[in-house]
């Protein structure tokens, strides 16, 4: 092992933990994050893996050169957060009852995402590869949707959008027709 990395297993981290800080690369395998506030924090050069964030703030915190494969937030708070600056490999991040108000999803390819119960008011998604994606019950109030490839996501059920289909990839994606007048936006029609 080398010495400049720390490798935790099946760990369960509360409130009351402390993680160790430092220009160490860290890997999180199997591990659970509860009610842990990370705000501001800089992860960068973390690598979490099959991992569980719950009832978290992470408002603000920095996963620059972060690895984030099969990661699930639940009930959590993640204003700002910027995950453009993660690794692009592996990269696989699900969210439940999160608020993600303006968080940064830039470029990233992030198939068969799952969004439940979510807040991504003016969240970025251009450039962003969101294929299979399921929104439910997001509130999507100002996101920003530009060359975004939505093929087959599921937005039925997402409210406050507006995703301009001539510059994103719609194809087969499912909307309801409440949602008609989040397509037709920009050319100031009235739905009703």
């Amino acid at each position: 092992m080398v010495k400049d990395e720390v490798y935790y297993d099946d760990r369960v981290f509360s409130e009351a933990d402390v993680l160790e800080k430092g220009q160490r690369t860290t890997f999180f395998n199997k591990c659970v994050f509860k009610k842990c506030d990370f705000s501001e924090v800089d992860f960068k050069n973390c690598n979490f893996t099959n991992c569980e964030f719950d009832g978290c703030n992470l408002s603000m915190v920095k996963f620059n050169d972060a690895g984030l494969d099969n990661v699930n937030f639940k009930n959590s708070k993640l204003l700002g957060t910027d995950f453009s600056v993660a690794k692009d490999f592996l990269f696989s991040v699900n969210f439940t009852a999160c608020i993600l108000d303006y968080a940064t999803f830039a470029k990233k390819k992030n198939k068969k995402a799952k969004f439940i119960d979510c807040s991504l008011k003016g969240a970025d998604f251009t450039e962003s590869d969101l294929t299979l994606a399921v929104f439910k019950q997001c509130n999507l109030s100002g996101a920003i949707f530009m060359r975004t490839i939505l093929v087959q996501a599921n937005l039925s059920q997402a409210f406050n959008f507006s995703i301009d289909p001539a510059q994103n990839n719609v194809r087969k994606a499912l909307f309801s027709p409440s949602g008609l007048s989040g397509l037709l936006h920009k050319y100031d029609i009235v739905v009703t």
